[in-house]
């Protein structure tokens, strides 16, 4: 992101005629790295949003700015998604407001700076406590998911109550005290109702959130990230209507060996569809190739087409990673610990051999993403990467503390994808997430066909944006009651590239 004034004119006209750079709004521009026939500004707003947001503002108002109440509490949550307008506070903003693209706009609040702020992954945010103790009553309902992870990531009622008592807010006390009852923190909801009576104040407890909203105490867990708390309230939320969607019996699988039998017949459209659903070439021929051993780019030309082969290399690899650990599920293994040890595994394994060939360093092996990431086409701006441990953590505790195999099918791929902790991979491993959780309640191993992507893309889209998992889980209920797509032939393989 930068100004037009930091480029000439002259290269910034053929830097804008030629797509690297894009116009945001009048004296701003944006870098796209992958110029095309459309805009990275248009097409992927969230990707350059932020980076927008933290630069302008600086540049307007240097260090004295800060996000409304609403808005820190929002990011504060680990809630990378673009607003449809965001509210800054600053003294020397004007009560005006900035539109910009994607139907989006900041509203600029002339106000005294909050003297929590600070700042978080670039941003200026009100402290946690003071944001909660600042927001609207509406919000409460509008923001319940955002509200409660930052709530409960807080430990105890000291830090709540110093805001509180310093200035006599009793209204706010009665409904922090409700929201504390809700989520199953009682003792924490006494002590701020018996401090505030003390210090002289009348306190009317209020349920702040909406009528129908019930929130499992065990899924609240003071202290940590709070986008681990938002991973746990999320599966708390969506369970039910999961298990609604997903409305086909738990079965027993009784030979064991004629299931894993199963799993390698269906290898070959599992990798090809999977692969596919990434935007790899891949046919047939070549995953036969690298699942026999032959694929030799010194004798078949065909192999040099370097991405595809180690993507469909690393994905047999990773395969037979997947496939020794259902077998461990499906003797009796319980998964959640399985999976959160080995899922890094599985990773390793993928992009291998993309470290041998020299493409990726051999520390871009070692763990998870250290950087943001965000994903074109999607509305939906993945986990903070200082974020991930704990909600990872989070998402197997989820796991073993299931007791439906059906709920961990379809939860478990979800939240893996919704976490986006890696940086490259993600969307494969999720389905071998879901695969390796079919395996538990005794459902066959289900391939998304290429052919349903946009169909697939569009309930994670839903699942993440609306906390509305039924469109996946029906999806998902679907494809595992059918046979599975047929082996890809070459002429539909030709058909596909010609796309």
């Amino acid at each position: 992101m930068l100004k037009s004034a930091d480029i000439s004119r002259v290269h910034r006209e053929r830097l804008l005629r030629n797509g690297f750079l894009e116009k945001v709004i009048k004296g701003w521009l944006a870098v796209n790295s992958r110029p095309g026939t459309r805009r990275r500004v248009d097409d992927a707003w969230s990707t350059v949003y932020w980076e927008f947001a933290e630069s302008y503002l600086n540049a307007r108002f240097g260090s004295e700015w800060s996000l409304s109440a609403e808005g820190s509490v929002s990011f504060l949550s680990g809630q990378r998604a673009v607003p449809a307008q965001l509210i800054v506070r600053s003294p020397h903003a004007g009560n005006e407001v900035l539109k910009l693209p994607g139907g989006s706009s900041i509203f600029f609040l002339r106000g005294p700076m909050p003297e929590s702020t600070g700042q978080v992954d670039g941003m200026r945010v009100m402290g946690a406590e003071d944001a909660l103790c600042n927001l609207a009553p509406n919000s409460w309902r509008t923001m319940e998911t955002d509200v409660v992870s930052v709530l409960g990531s807080i430990r105890g009622s000291s830090s709540l109550l110093r805001y509180l008592l310093s200035e006599g807010r009793s209204t706010i006390a009665g409904r922090i005290v409700g929201a504390l009852r809700m989520m199953g923190r009682n003792k924490d909801a006494d002590d701020i109702m018996s401090a505030m009576q003390s210090a002289g104040y009348s306190v009317r407890e209020e349920n702040p959130f909406d009528e129908s909203a019930v929130f499992q105490p065990t899924s609240i867990r003071p202290g940590g990230h709070p986008a681990a708390t938002r991973i746990r309230l999320l599966w708390a939320k969506m369970r039910n209507d999961a298990l609604s969607a997903f409305d086909l019996e738990r079965r027993t699988i009784s030979d064991k060996a004629a299931y894993m039998k199963s799993i390698d017949e269906r290898y070959v459209s599992d990798a090809y569809n999977s692969l596919s659903i990434e935007g790899y070439h891949v046919s047939e021929e070549l995953i036969e190739r690298v699942r026999s051993g032959s694929w030799n780019p010194d004798k078949n030309v065909d192999d040099w087409d370097r991405r595809n082969a180690l993507a469909a290399r690393g994905y047999w690899l990773a395969f037979n990673a997947v496939r020794e650990d259902v077998f461990k599920i499906i003797s009796g293994t319980a998964p959640g610990p399985l999976l959160w040890d080995r899922h890094q595994e599985w990773f390793r394994q993928m992009f291998a051999p993309s470290v041998t060939a020299g493409i990726l360093k051999p520390h871009e092996l070692a763990g998870y993403r250290g950087h943001p990431i965000y994903l074109r086409g999607s509305n939906h701006v993945p986990t903070p990467h200082g974020a991930i441990p704990d909600a990872l953590e989070a998402l197997f505790d989820c796991v073993s503390e299931e007791s439906d195999p059906r709920v961990n099918a379809l939860l478990t791929p979800f939240l893996f994808t919704y976490i986006h902790p890696f940086h490259d991979g993600n969307g494969r491993i999720g389905r071998f997430l879901m695969n390796a959780l079919l395996a538990e309640g005794g459902f066959p191993w289900t391939i998304i066909p290429y052919d349903r992507r946009a169909e697939y893309l569009a309930s994670l889209e839903s699942a993440s944006q609306q906390e509305d998992i039924r469109p996946l889980a029906r999806m998902i209920s679907e494809l595992v009651s059918s046979p599975p797509p047929p082996r890809p032939s070459e002429t539909a393989y030709l058909s596909w590239q010609k796309r």
